[in-house]
């Protein structure tokens, strides 16, 4: 399995896009249909680079703030223009109503396409294009969940530090943890990176990847990543955009 980060920003400009992961089961996905986590702005660009945006069907939100979804109608209407007629979207509860209204904006949309959204409740588990999906709920300001893939990689989307997320990332190869702030700054909702290494230090994972990235850690990242480091027996990287890592199937 291949990880393709699309965007590893958040929602202050920088050089980062924002939010949004591709996973295929190779680097070409010529086998089983890609999957998109989070669809910021940005992200559809950056599908482009490394995949069809039409050869995605699904996309999985892990909430329903900006940063993470906006992408979406671009998405559906360069969909439509390459003929595909659905998309669907997954998401926790107020997932409708986030999508239901960025199609409403742009209504002739609606008759051109067709968007299904299915909401679940975080601890739900299902199949999406072939691939088990685990969820998990985190801490957010609004209804968040975290996703455990094929029992290879989890991604966190935003939250607080959540202790029981190392367990619900227990034997994947891959946690890609959001880690927005340095140390020192006093911003809830999200994770800061001394906060990271408790969570991580029970965690058995290979492999830890930071991302959502605020500019206020520009220049910092090294340090954020010693830092995490400190407590955990793997590695520890700071994402980039259009950076790709093959995964071990769980």
């Amino acid at each position: 399995m291949f990880l393709t980060f699309l965007g590893t920003g958040s929602a202050i400009p920088s050089e980062r896009v924002q939010s949004g992961l591709l996973v295929e089961d190779s680097e070409s996905g010529d086998e089983t249909e890609p999957i998109v986590l989070d669809c910021g702005v940005g992200v559809m660009h950056n599908l482009n680079r490394c995949a069809r945006v039409d050869d995605v069907g699904d996309f999985l939100l892990t909430h329903a703030h900006l940063d993470h979804v906006n992408d979406l109608p671009a998405v559906v209407k360069a969909d439509w223009l390459l003929g595909r007629e659905s998309v669907r979207v997954h998401g926790p509860p107020g997932t409708d109503d986030t999508v239901g209204g960025l199609m409403d904006a742009y209504g002739y949309l609606k008759e051109k396409t067709t968007v299904e959204v299915e909401e679940f409740e975080p601890g739900d588990s299902f199949e999406v294009a072939g691939r088990k999906i685990d969820t998990f709920p985190t801490e957010h300001s609004v209804p968040s969940t975290a996703y455990r893939v094929d029992d290879s990689f989890v991604y966190s989307g935003d939250t607080e530090p959540v202790p029981e997320l190392a367990e619900f990332a227990d034997g994947c190869d891959v946690l890609v943890h959001e880690c927005s702030f340095p140390d020192g700054m006093n911003m809830s909702n999200h994770t800061h990176p001394s906060e990271l290494a408790e969570v991580v230090e029970d965690c058995s994972v290979n492999r830890v990847y930071l991302t959502h990235l605020y500019p206020q850690t520009r220049g910092k990242e090294e340090e954020m990543a010693e830092t995490v480091a400190e407590s955990f027996d793997g590695t520890v990287t700071v994402a980039d955009d259009m950076m790709t890592v093959e995964i071990d199937d769980g």
